[in-house]
């Protein structure tokens, strides 16, 4: 008596109207997420760009002060030569000259040439400068800019893409029950229980596979949606 009412074609009309009602609700809130975890990877991929291009700004200003640092670091050793021979010699005009320029000159250039030529520790055994040392000093001022890590950005936009890739899979098994079961709802007889089961199958099918991929891609993320 059961099994009768069960395949009550009024009976199952009502059911197939309420699983396509479900699958519907189901399949929308599915292509909702999925363009959520998409617009999720875009912002990911803009922040990369973003702190890139920050990144890249900070080095290239970092070198344009080392290198104006070197300039003027480079000139104050020459000039420094230049007056220390002028104040050995015998011409009183020149030693004179020197003085002035010990007193006015010098000091400009040392100031001009910042810590590139004010600390020992910049100045190499050979005579050079250590331009190295004084960009990864210069950029360690900026501490913020140096925490900017663009690769974790676009490794987080590749991850959210491969969800979005395989959600979309979901998303789309999920739309093909509902057409096992519009047609279950449009035939009769056996042809109708098949297609119904069909559905119904199918829609278990892309549900499971569409909550496992969640799981999985937060899981991977530690929690973040």
């Amino acid at each position: 008596m059961t099994e009768k009412k069960w395949l009550n074609p009024a009976h199952l009309d009502v059911v197939i109207a309420i699983l396509i009602a479900l699958v519907s609700l189901t399949t929308a809130l599915a292509a909702w997420r999925t363009n959520i975890v998409g617009s999720n990877a875009a912002e990911a991929n803009r922040q990369g760009l973003i702190d890139a291009l920050k990144l890249g700004a900070s080095e290239n200003e970092s070198w344009r002060v080392v290198y104006e640092e070197a300039g003027y670091a480079a000139t104050f050793a020459m000039e420094s030569a230049a007056i220390e021979v002028m104040e050995t010699g015998d011409d009183e005009s020149l030693q004179a000259a020197a003085r002035n320029l010990r007193q006015y000159l010098l000091p400009s250039l040392q100031v001009l040439s910042g810590s590139l030529g004010s600390e020992d520790k910049y100045l190499k055994s050979d005579g050079t400068f250590d331009l190295q040392q004084r960009f990864a000093d210069h950029q360690a001022e900026y501490p913020d800019l140096l925490a900017l890590n663009p690769n974790a950005s676009f490794e987080l936009a590749d991850d959210y893409a491969s969800e979005q890739r395989q959600l979309t899979i979901g998303t789309v098994l999920l739309a093909i029950s509902l057409f096992w079961l519009g047609l279950a709802e449009m035939l009769t007889g056996r042809a109708r229980s098949l297609n119904f089961t069909i559905g119904v199958g199918v829609y278990l099918l892309g549900l499971l596979y569409f909550i496992v991929v969640e799981a999985i891609a937060i899981y991977g993320r530690g929690g973040v949606l």
